[in-house]
């Protein structure tokens, strides 16, 4: 319905957009990812200077311009002080660029409802492809990875924390949402979990956790008293609070199998690297605190692969393994205080969504998924390609389509 009634030009967006959607997880895509994106933008632009149809950025909150223009800034700027100028140079290309390029093209593109519902079905369809290749090599673990449906439990993972609370989409009504029944949600939430437990995390369903509270937290203080809805959210939220801890207890006792001198979960939990880690990244911050060591996860690999290598630990980690110890290893205190404020901006984006008509289950969608994104990037950092493509794919396509829905009266 998209695509056969629209011009050669929208024809192109949408199907280069919902490709990019598809493949941007799976391993090995990004030769496809920057073709389908480039492509996208390509054909805004050709709506834009040919067709009269305008982008519509200006529409950015001002609030996120401010903040992306700040740390976008400082980003660029580390190159003035980089251990090493050609990483951060190119790490500015396949992050910056490129996540900010699918930020823009998803804003300006989801125009409608319509669209937004395409991407999230989209977005599904490949993650219950890639839960498929999870859950072969979760089956058969001595088996060989397929690795081209597996993206490695973290960042997949990661990819469900940030999906899941796109089931308020599924379950909210037309015309923002999709309007599912109690048994398709039902199945797509038992889906979702299936997924996740595929991932093999235990830090996913303390994630979930927070999107879940959050979300019903949004719900609750933005909902009109008789929302037909509340009855549903508060035994939704009862029904999710009793399975994840559950889920975490299971997860966690399965992880014993990576340690195998462990006898229990919390013997697996003492044999966890991450503390070591923390303390080396805690020296590399040390070295350079107000300004960093300049942009790039792995600014410092060499560093950690030495300090590893003198601690007896046998397997190479390359960055700080927590979103707010990487920013500071990178860009300092200074960098730490930009990227929070490049956060607060966006979640002030989101939250604006609720003034809108129609708006509110933007509002939920967008201040789970990043509560769930960060709480995830607690014990690793995922704020890096594919989790962070898709995350700005989502963010723009939730901006994009609140900025065109009329303020609520």
């Amino acid at each position: 319905m998209l695509i056969r009634p629209s011009g050669g030009a929208q024809r192109i967006f949408t199907a280069c957009a919902a490709a990019f959607l598809l493949v941007a997880p799976f391993p090995s895509s990004a030769g496809w990812r920057v073709f389908f994106i480039l492509v996208a933008l390509l054909a805004l632009g050709w709506q834009a200077f040919r067709e009269g149809i305008p982008m519509r950025l200006s529409r950015v909150p001002n609030a996120l311009k401010l903040g992306a223009g700040l740390w976008i800034a400082l980003c660029v700027l580390s190159l003035a002080w980089s251990v090493d100028a050609d990483y951060t140079l190119a790490e500015l290309r396949r992050e910056i660029v490129y996540g900010g390029i699918t930020f823009l093209v998803f804003f300006a593109g989801t125009r409608e409802a319509a669209q937004l519902q395409l991407w999230v079905r989209v977005l599904f369809v490949g993650a219950l492809a890639l839960a498929l290749g999870e859950w072969i090599h979760f089956l058969f673990p001595n088996g060989m990875r397929a690795s081209t449906f597996s993206m490695g439990p973290g960042p997949f993972s990661t990819h469900v924390a940030i999906l899941a609370p796109l089931l308020v989409l599924f379950a909210w009504r037309a015309p923002v949402g999709l309007g599912w029944s109690n048994r398709g949600m039902l199945a797509l939430g038992a889906a979702t979990l299936c997924a996740g437990i595929a991932g093999d995390s235990r830090f996913l369903w303390v994630a979930l956790t927070a999107s879940t509270i959050v979300a019903f937290w949004t719900f609750q203080a933005n909902a009109p008293a008789n929302h037909p809805a509340r009855l549903r959210v508060r035994r939704a939220l009862f029904g999710i609070l009793l399975l994840l801890p559950v889920f975490m207890a299971g997860s966690a006792e399965y992880k014993t199998r990576f340690y195998p001198n462990a006898a229990s979960t919390l013997e697996s939990i003492a044999l966890d690297e991450r503390p070591l880690i923390w303390r080396i990244a805690a020296g590399k911050i040390v070295e350079r605190p107000v300004l960093g060591h300049g942009y790039g996860r792995e600014i410092v690999r060499g560093d950690f692969r030495a300090a590893l290598a003198a601690a007896g630990q046998p397997t190479p980690y390359f960055h700080g393994h927590n979103v707010f110890i990487d920013a500071m290893i990178q860009l300092g205190v200074v960098g730490l205080a930009a990227f929070l404020a490049f956060l607060a901006s966006l979640a002030m984006g989101f939250a604006a969504a609720r003034h809108k008509e129609d708006g509110l289950p933007l509002a939920i969608t967008g201040l789970a998924i990043l509560a769930g994104y960060l709480v995830k990037d607690l014990t690793d950092d995922f704020f890096f390609r594919p989790n962070s493509l898709v995350f700005w794919a989502i963010a723009g396509m939730l901006l994009g389509l609140a900025a065109r829905l009329p303020k609520r009266s």
